[in-house]
């Protein structure tokens, strides 16, 4: 049976390239292209799906904005839960980032600490905004139905399904660290950079809805 054999390409230099060395003869050294990073498009496209996020909830942010001026007698209190929940999830980031390092310098159990604590922070903080929307349906009784206090629902419910989200990567870091005994920085940096930026958009939108 015949072995089969890799082919391999041929160039023909073109007009005038002569001896000239390969970068200036148009094919880059033999012809080969640069090895496709798979981490720097799954950083990319994070990066593009954040800056979407972005215009998003900066979107909704100028609706609920409106109300100030639309509804000026509606007393608008934010319940002493969002105090709660917005603390836990930027507290959340400390042990993140701790997971992120533990990661970068091959500390699996590290890693595993740091995202157990992110995962059980992020818990918390959905069950508080699920207080915060019981105490906002207490306010709402008996007042009139207004578009612009919803809004805080919205924008809650937005914030929180995109960190289930995150919650659900973090389980599968998990899953691989403790399961599957991988560890991969790479990851662990996506996932990092997912989180602080909900944290850091939580608390712009809660300083938004601050606004009276």
């Amino acid at each position: 049976m015949a072995k089969l054999k890799s082919r391999s390409q041929v160039y023909s230099r073109g007009v005038g390239e002569g001896n000239l060395p390969p970068r200036y003869r148009g094919d880059e050294g033999g012809g080969e292209d640069a090895p496709f990073d798979r981490f720097q498009a799954a950083r990319l496209g994070l990066y593009i799906f954040l800056g979407a996020l972005t215009t998003m909830f900066g979107a909704l942010a100028v609706l609920y904005l409106l109300r100030v001026s639309a509804h000026p007698e509606f007393t608008f209190q934010l319940p002493k839960l969002s105090w709660f929940s917005t603390a836990i999830i930027l507290l959340s980031s400390i042990p993140c980032q701790g997971a992120l390092n533990a990661a970068r310098s091959g500390n699996p159990i590290g890693v595993w600490r740091g995202l157990m604590l992110t995962l059980m922070l992020g818990a918390l903080f959905l069950a508080l905004q699920l207080g915060s929307w019981g105490e906002i349906a207490r306010q709402l009784q008996g007042a009139p139905v207004y578009f612009f206090p919803a809004m805080f629902y919205v924008i809650s419910a937005a914030h929180g399904l995109h960190l289930l989200g995150g919650l659900l990567f973090v389980g599968y870091l998990l899953y691989q660290a403790h399961v599957r005994r991988l560890l991969n920085p790479n990851y662990v940096e996506l996932g990092a950079i997912y989180w602080h930026f909900l944290g850091v958009l939580w608390a712009v939108l809660f300083g938004v809805m601050l606004i009276k």
